[in-house]
């Protein structure tokens, strides 16, 4: 969680859009959080955002990120 909290105030900063693989499970979730600009499905879901999305995110109890 604390790499996406670094990640969303180095955004802040200098601005830039994230882009996150999503599992199947995982994108209605994503939908409603807000600071996302844009969806995209297919064999591999893909939602894109700001730094408000991604920190709405780690708080979206099961957050993780996959290295």
């Amino acid at each position: 969680m604390l790499t996406a909290l670094l990640t969303a105030a180095i955004m802040d900063v200098i601005g830039g859009v994230v882009t996150i693989e999503l599992r199947e499970d995982q994108v209605p979730i994503v939908a409603g959080l807000p600071g996302v600009l844009r969806m995209a499905s297919g064999p591999c879901a893909v939602a894109y955002g700001s730094s408000q999305f991604l920190r709405a995110w780690t708080e979206v109890p099961g957050f993780r990120l996959l290295t």
